[in-house]
């Protein structure tokens, strides 16, 4: 009988110093879960974004021309998605701009861009000599969304 007393104060005495791990396995998978979650949900808001950016800028005026496009140079003359001010007016937040931004910008490096930045007039223009007209590109819009891993590469390089 004695060594039971004993035991239950041992035994009190360790659950007294028990510091449990906050973070589970189970917790740690419905975490990593949540922010695919996320994730795929802001990389829908941005596909949106860019599906309605392509919309805009073929847009032609009773004149038959681009009317939110410098039809000479191909410059975007409404604010972007992921515009340093026009982001706001599109409803996204500045992280979504600057992930947006990034993926624009290594989109322009590894191919024919529809849109393309000119570091020199610091301004983005439409490429026009590749895509002169809107409905091929708007007929593959669906190829050139992006990714979730696009969008949390560009994430991930907007930390640092």
């Amino acid at each position: 009988m004695t060594n039971n007393i004993v035991w239950m104060v041992e035994r009190k005495g360790s659950i007294s110093q028990t510091s449990p791990q906050r973070h589970t396995a189970i917790q740690r998978a419905a975490e990593a879960l949540s922010r695919k979650v996320v994730d795929a949900a802001t990389v829908e808001v941005l596909n949106e974004a860019l599906a309605r950016l392509t919309l805009l800028v073929y847009e032609h005026g009773d004149d038959g021309q681009l009317v939110n496009v410098d039809s000479a140079t191909g410059k975007l003359l409404i604010p972007l998605p992921w515009g340093k001010k026009g982001y706001t007016k599109w409803g996204l937040s500045d992280s979504e701009a600057d992930a947006m931004r990034l993926i624009m910008l290594t989109r322009m490096r590894v191919g024919l861009p529809l849109f393309h930045f000119d570091r020199s007039r610091r301004a983005w223009f439409l490429n026009l000599a590749e895509y002169p007209d809107g409905g091929p590109v708007l007929a593959q819009l669906k190829e050139w969304e992006i990714s979730g891993a696009e969008y949390r590469q560009a994430r991930a390089k907007g930390k640092r």
